[in-house]
């Protein structure tokens, strides 16, 4: 399996920051509390806006990252949520999410990716054949504010066939200066930077 991650122009890479208060409301998807072995597929939930719906998890095809929830995107269809947020002109903030793909699903289905005030980002797609279990990788990005209010926005690719990858421990913080290393460019970069993986025992089969 090979692990991408490709994102645009004004790019900024975090450096070994510090943990800062979550701009984002529910960053782990636990505030639209699904029954254990469940699942639904919402509109919305707090702070996050489908479209055109979002799925919330828990504990039916693998394991959150943490607390009991995750965000699967290709619903029935692919799919993708957005979140604004308040935000300072000229500031730099820390991106942070967990991705896994789906297990028992190849790359091809499991594609997410990461756009910034509606500009392509980072994309990221691990294929899930042979796993009994989710497998979360952390990746960390910076990126610089251009107005008062952002969008944070995730969209599944691949086919469009209810199978996608999941999402958890999402977060946007502010990065205090100096202690970025910025990276500015046009078009997509392609990086290697994986923040970690977080593996987690084989526990149930599909």
């Amino acid at each position: 399996m090979k692990t991408y991650l490709a994102a645009c122009a004004a790019l900024t890479l975090a450096a070994a920051l510090p943990a800062h208060a979550n701009l984002l409301i529910d960053g782990g998807f636990e505030q639209t509390v699904i029954g254990f072995g469940g699942y639904s597929t919402v509109d919305s939930t707090p702070g996050w806006t489908g479209a055109p719906n979002i799925e919330v998890q828990n504990h039916v095809a693998g394991s959150p990252y943490e607390g009991n929830q995750f965000v699967e995107l290709d619903t029935n269809a692919n799919s993708s949520m957005y979140q604004d947020f308040t935000t300072i002109a000229g500031t730099t903030y820390q991106i942070h999410f967990q991705y896994s793909p789906r297990p028992g699903v190849s790359a091809l289905s499991n594609g997410i990716e990461l756009l910034w005030d509606n500009s392509l980002y980072a994309m990221v797609a691990l294929g899930g054949i042979g796993l009994a279990d989710t497998v979360w990788t952390g990746y960390d990005l910076t990126a610089l504010a251009s107005g008062p209010t952002s969008r944070i926005q995730f969209n599944a690719f691949g086919p469009s066939d209810g199978l996608g990858g999941y999402l958890d421990n999402v977060s946007v913080s502010a990065v205090p200066e100096p202690g970025t290393l910025q990276i500015f460019g046009l078009g997509l970069v392609i990086l290697a930077t994986v923040a970690g993986t977080r593996r987690r025992a084989p526990s149930m089969s599909f």
